[in-house]
């Protein structure tokens, strides 16, 4: 399937086979680094999965995928500030669907799926959602019971990049104790992860 992921001098451009653009979207660079881009950057994992359990074939989704990208983009100025990004690409990513299978379901080479089975995948992405979204709150809460110090590295390490050496020498300590301070502060988020999830269950969860 060859379809159309971007722009260029506000035309439509195709992508040549293996070049990997900007979520499938040649986006013009004054509009880079937006809020909108950033939540089309985080949508793209759980919508790609959605469409993998609705077509069963990973080449297939992404094709779909370059396409829902495109269509968001052009519709960008509809998208409402402070709404969620995923199920409004999921109902574009659906759409192309539907489109995609009449088509090839005209052709008698991939029969149409059923509305139940259409359904039952769109309410399990639903659910993968929800209990996406509930680990991240989740981990939100205990990274802010963290100490300042080992909430600081944990961003450092992991959310910039920084090494073991960098953060040593910006606080003008040694990689090993930077090392600790880290395991120490991954043990503290697991101990607090571990034990907010045994009061959710008991239904008394503070986050």
């Amino acid at each position: 399937m060859s379809v159309p992921v971007g722009k260029k001098g506000g035309e439509i451009v195709k992508s040549s086979p293996g070049e990997t653009s900007l979520y499938g979207v040649k986006a013009l660079r004054q509009e880079t680094n937006t809020p909108f881009e950033a939540g089309l950057h985080r949508a793209q994992v759980p919508i790609l999965g959605f469409l993998v359990r609705l077509t069963g074939n990973l080449a297939d989704a992404r094709d779909l995928l370059q396409l829902t990208n495109l269509t968001a983009w052009e519709k960008r100025g509809a998208f409402e500030d402070g709404s969620n990004m995923v199920a409004w690409m999921r109902a574009i990513a659906l759409n192309h669907y539907r489109n995609e299978a009449r088509k090839q379901n005209a052709r008698a080479t991939v029969p149409l799926l059923d509305t139940d089975l259409e359904q039952m995948v769109e309410a399990r992405h639903l659910e993968r959602e929800r209990e996406e979204s509930r680990k991240r709150k989740l981990l939100q809460f205990c990274l802010e019971k963290l100490p300042e110090r080992q909430r600081e590295v944990i961003d450092r390490f992991y959310l910039d990049g920084c090494s073991l050496e960098i953060l040593g020498s910006e606080s003008n300590r040694k990689p090993n104790a930077i090392a600790q301070l880290l395991h120490r502060a991954r043990q503290n988020l697991i101990d607090c992860v571990r034990r907010e999830s045994h009061r959710e269950l008991d239904g008394e969860s503070l986050y």
